[in-house]
């Protein structure tokens, strides 16, 4: 689970130095989920969330924990848990047009989506794309809106046996993105590039 949790960790680059009670927040969360204490670090964002009403990076953080750490989980009881856990806080803030938002929220569909992908994969798939793809119209350079559908498409095309070639070209562009695309705000999602260089290594395979 820690190695899924590594490769998911947002990066941030902000001053250790006169800190701001939200500053020093955000990075002690952030420093305990990198270490592995996912429930420590939901419960911090959780915190500075209720003392930061009006900012939803917080918010975001504590829901990419519990989508992310869901990926990893195989009791089905605790997983289905974790995701509409996830899914109430995603749905506590009105990002509509917030590119990274709409990407985390295909990410908990995707979770979902997991749990029994025979039933739910023809409900929940066209949600899942029109997720992404807004998320890719209002930000084209978000890397982790192009890596987050080529994933998905490419998880759906080996399940039917055809060929990923485009997706992999897209995980490539993603990794392009990751190069250039800096995030607007302190503490703004940054993670992704672990991912999308593993993905690429397995393309050929």
């Amino acid at each position: 689970m820690k190695t899924l949790i590594i490769a998911f960790i947002a990066l941030f680059s902000v001053a250790t130095y006169a800190q701001s009670p939200y500053e020093k927040g955000m990075s002690q969360g952030l420093a305990l989920w990198k270490s592995g204490n996912t429930t420590e670090a939901a419960a911090q964002f959780e915190r500075i969330a209720q003392a930061e009403p009006d900012n939803w990076i917080p918010l975001y953080y504590q829901a990419l924990i519990g989508t992310t750490t869901a990926f990893s989980i195989r009791d089905p009881e605790e997983k289905l848990k974790l995701i509409q856990n996830a899914k109430i806080i995603l749905s506590k803030s009105s990002q509509d047009n917030n590119s990274e938002w709409l990407t985390l929220k295909a990410m908990n569909l995707v979770a979902e989506l997991t749990t029994d992908p025979m039933t739910k994969s023809k409900t929940l798939a066209p949600t899942i794309y029109a997720l992404y793809e807004k998320a890719i119209q209002l930000d084209p350079n978000n890397p982790r809106a192009v890596l987050g559908l080529a994933e998905f498409q490419i998880g759906s095309k080996k399940y039917f046996k055809q060929d990923i070639s485009k997706e992999c070209e897209a995980v490539k562009k993603a990794l392009d993105l990751f190069e250039t695309h800096k995030p607007a705000l302190p503490f703004a999602p940054a993670w992704g590039k672990e991912r999308a260089e593993k993905i690429v290594q397995n393309c050929g395979q």
